[in-house]
């Protein structure tokens, strides 16, 4: 599992993803340097979830909520 989900074996999505015309938003946590630093090639808008890493969504579930439902609610 771990093998088949490492961004080595993934596609290279970005040039799609910049290139997109839609609107793109991108969370990561702030101890993630590698997708914060992906983040910053996307120009998407990029959330930066306090006190978390690369799991953010487990690291600080109540903060990916609240800015999950405020780019929700705009």
């Amino acid at each position: 599992m771990l093998q088949a989900s490492s961004l080595a074996e993934q596609p290279d999505l970005r040039a799609s993803l910049r290139a997109r015309d839609f609107p793109f938003h991108y969370l990561c946590g702030e101890r993630d340097g590698k997708f914060r630093a992906i983040a910053g090639e996307l120009s998407a808008t990029a959330h930066v979830i306090n006190h978390a890493g690369h799991n953010a969504h487990r690291e600080n579930p109540d903060a990916v909520v609240a800015c999950l439902a405020q780019f929700l609610a705009s």
